[in-house]
């Protein structure tokens, strides 16, 4: 779920959308990066591609294959390298705020799609700083998953997953987020474990996760 903090005067909520850049280049050539938001407000977006570009840099954005935005680069900072590739986080500041209604539409939509949980079980095995840990995926969206575990991780830490999905032999490494995490629960219907929010997962992964979700609850017997 997305939240929102403000942040230079307007909301900002945490939101993993695919974004496309355009950079005008001299003689008319243009050139297009596919990348991620990781935050998006009225006022600008913070955005991870796969290669750093200079502050300054003039950019037209579709968020979501929307209607173009022009803005320009404020800041650039390489931060921990996600899976299975280096990718930049830039900081972009709209030449005019857009409509905070059209930034819900953003959020809410990316929310819709990923509100569908199925229920699975298979072996996750995940990273953080260097420590190595196995627990159980119970259950699988489009944006993330709940592991069962004796050991989550803080909540707000980066972890890199390692698994494979039930009836497939593809091994997906991803990048995600511990969003809550839960590891004093002893009563006998309590698990112990995390929710995680994926990162950057490559569209081939994302789109396989999202068939298995598909599958699996469309399984479901209904009443």
């Amino acid at each position: 779920m997305a939240y929102e903090t403000p942040i230079g005067g307007y909301p900002r909520h945490d939101a993993y959308l695919p974004v496309e850049c355009t950079i005008p280049c001299p003689g008319g050539a243009r050139k297009v990066l596919a990348g991620k938001t990781r935050s998006v407000g009225a006022g600008g977006l913070e955005i991870l591609l796969p290669e750093s570009l200079p502050h300054g840099t003039h950019l037209i954005v579709r968020v979501r294959e929307g209607e173009p935005v022009h803005g320009y680069v404020v800041w650039t900072n390489r931060g921990r390298p996600s899976q299975p590739e280096n990718h930049v986080s830039h900081g972009i500041t709209f030449d005019r705020p857009v409509d905070p209604d059209l930034v819900l539409q953003w959020v809410y939509r990316a929310d819709r799609q990923s509100h569908a949980r199925a229920l699975v079980q298979f072996g996750v095995e995940y990273h953080q700083e260097g420590e190595r840990s196995q627990g159980t995926c119970l259950n699988l969206s489009r944006g993330g998953m709940f592991i069962a575990t004796d050991r989550p991780t803080p909540t707000g830490s980066e972890v890199s997953l390692f698994f494979t999905l039930p009836d497939l032999s593809h091994p997906f490494s991803v990048l995600a987020r511990v969003v809550w995490a839960r590891g004093q629960e002893t009563g006998p219907a309590s698990t112990n474990g995390m929710g995680v929010q994926f990162l950057d997962p490559k569209p081939s992964e994302a789109a396989l996760i999202g068939a298995v979700v598909d599958r699996t609850c469309g399984d479901r017997p209904t009443a």
